[in-house]
This record gives structure tokens, sequence and C-alpha cells, in this order.
């Protein structure tokens, strides 16, 4: 089985299944990913961190983190990982995002969690996927599931947020006997075409992704720190500055030459892959889910589908699911890093609620 190792103050130690699962070993308490200064700071050279990663300041100074990689065959998994269990919660996120998406919300998490933050591949810090290799919702479950699979994760809550929660639809579904919970930060599906409609929209994101594959093989852009981050602000739609610049902290990192800074993830995932998976497919999957489901949804969140096939969908997940709960917070898509707190006051208890 492949070792997943955590780093300590820039060397590497190998982990145990155990100590990933929070029930031996040593625990690091070296802040890897603690920022410094003030979030107005931003990514100044004095908080570069020695790996060229953007270290852009944010009030995430109490966290401590451990790095985390493990090699499932194709390339590596980086992520990071936090607190001593026993419980264990994944944390995958969404499109173009990293594994810092999480950095204000796992202050609210119980003590007795360990966290494990995961980037998806061609995100954040994870290896990029070979040549020719399509980025899609199945690609990224099957890496999510050889991760599981060498840390020795066999029961776990998964937690995603967007792409990240509809990967996890699929996931839970095919692998009902890995998650031990659910918890979907607002989505409920993605979009579903219509039939007639796959050939043209297929074709078209084909042609686009031929076009990043491109573009992906040529020297990256470079931008200055704070065009960048109202860059990333503008793109979501839905983070404010704090959010950007936690997610820069890891989606970004200084150019070579240290003309400013360029994007870690691979041009190649902005091609979204989502659609082709009909109404009747997603219903199946929610119906086939039977673990404990929270799904909170921010009520200014994107909408990919009209009302009434949103109420069809969490019909479907009421079927079958032990216990099912269904809320809506204030704020927008990326409402775990704008309001984290509110999204935590539903969170919180649903965790409990597992152990009782």
């Amino acid at each position: 089985m492949p070792e997943a190792t955590l780093r300590r103050n820039g060397s590497s130690e190998m982990a145990s299944t155990s100590q990933l699962n929070g029930v031996g070993g040593d625990h690091a308490t070296t802040k890897t990913h603690t920022a410094n200064g003030h979030a107005t700071n931003g990514c100044t050279s004095s908080n570069h961190a020695s790996n060229g990663h953007c270290r852009a300041a944010s009030d995430t100074s109490s966290v401590e983190w451990e790095d985390f990689e493990v090699h499932i065959g194709w390339g590596t998994m980086r992520g990071k990982i936090r607190g001593s269990g026993p419980e264990l919660v994944l944390g995958v996120h969404g499109w173009l995002d990293n594994a810092n998406t999480f950095d204000l919300l796992c202050h609210h998490l119980p003590e007795n969690t360990r966290f494990l933050s995961l980037d998806l591949p061609g995100h954040g810090r994870s290896d990029h996927f070979s040549p020719g290799f399509i980025y899609d919702p199945r690609g990224y479950m099957a890496a999510i599931k050889k991760t599981m699979t060498a840390i020795g994760w066999q029961r776990f809550t998964y937690l995603g947020h967007s792409m990240g929660a509809v990967v996890g639809i699929m996931y839970t579904s095919v692998f009902p006997e890995d998650v031990k919970a659910f918890i979907s930060i607002d989505i409920i599906k993605p979009w579903s075409l219509d039939p007639e409609r796959q050939p043209g929209a297929l074709k078209k994101y084909m042609l686009q992704y031929f076009d990043n594959e491109d573009k992906a093989s040529k020297q990256p852009l470079v931008y200055e720190e704070e065009e960048l981050v109202k860059k990333t602000m503008e793109g979501s739609q839905s983070l404010d500055e704090r959010g950007a610049r936690i997610l820069l902290q890891r989606g970004a990192r200084r150019a070579k030459d240290g003309s400013g800074l360029v994007l870690t993830r691979d041009l190649r995932v902005k091609t979204f892959f989502i659609g082709f998976i009909s109404m009747d497919e997603w219903l199946e999957m929610a119906k086939a889910i039977t673990c404990p489901l929270l799904i909170v949804r921010a009520k200014d969140g994107h909408a990919y589908e009209p009302e009434e096939k949103y109420k069809v969908m969490l019909k479907a997940f009421s079927q079958s699911c032990h216990h099912f709960q269904y809320h809506e917070v204030e704020g927008k898509h990326h409402v775990h890093l704008t309001n984290a707190g509110g999204v935590a006051d539903l969170i919180t208890p649903f965790l409990h609620k597992l152990k009782e």
C-alpha cells in the first residue's frame, strides 16, 4: 500500500495508515500553511513561501496544517490535513478552486475530527492528468477513490463544494461502503442537457478542450498580484477579496523570474465536462445514496436547473437516505468562504447527530 507523506518544516516524514486515520502516531504541530500578516497584505515578498507558492495573508493563522501527498499510480495527489480524529472528514473543493477552500469552515468542525482537504487533479498542487486524458467528474471520482484506498480511509464523511459536491453525489452512490455521511454545499444537481443538444454541445466542449490543451503547452500568463485577486473575484462572481486571497495562497505561485504570479492549475480543467449525464441518471444516483445527507444551498447561489427539477432531485435524495436535511443559508456560491459561520451552524449539529 502506498504511504502518504506529511511534511514538517520543509522535511518529509512517512505517515503510517494509523497516523492518517488519527488513531496513533505523532501529529505535527507546525503551521505549514499558516498565513502571516493581515488580509490586505496579500502575496508580498514577506509572505512568499519557500516553495514558490503564493502565501497571501488571511485570518486563518490559528489553523495548524500538515502538507499531504500520496502517489496513486498515474501521479501524486496533494492536499493538507489537520486534527487528530477519530472522526474522518474528506473535503473536496469546487471547479478551479483548491484545498484552501475550507480554511475558514474548518475552524468550526468538531475537535475530534481528522480533516483532509484535497486538491483535485489539475488543481492546486496535485499533479496534472497526463496529456490526452480528459478532465471530468468520473476521472476526479477515480482519483479520490484511489487516494482513499491508498491511505486506508474506509468510512468517512464526504464534504464537497460545487463541483466537489457533484463528484460527491457520484462517489457516494458508486462507493456507498466508503461514505459515512455526505454534505453538499450549494449543489443539488448540475445541469443535464436534453438529448438533442448532446452532439453539438459535446463538439463544442471537445474543441474548447483542444484549445486549452494547446494553451497549456505554452508559457503561462504572468499576473500582478492585485490583478489576479481582482480576476479571481470577477471570475467567480461569488468570492470576496478575503476568499480570493485564501484560494490564491495555494492556487498561484511566483513566476520563475520573480516577475509576478502564475496559476498552478492545469488550463485543461477550464473545459467543464458537465451536462452529459441525464436527469434520469442523476435521479438514480440520488436514490442510491443511503447514508445521512445534508444539502446546504446558498440563497443567492448559482442556479443550474429550473426549480422544478431541483424539487424532483431533492425528493429522490430523501427516498433512501437514513437521515436527510436540506437548508438554505444567506450568501452566494462561495458561501462557505463568505459566510462560514452560517454554514457551520448547519454542518456542526449534523456531524454531532451522526454520533447519536
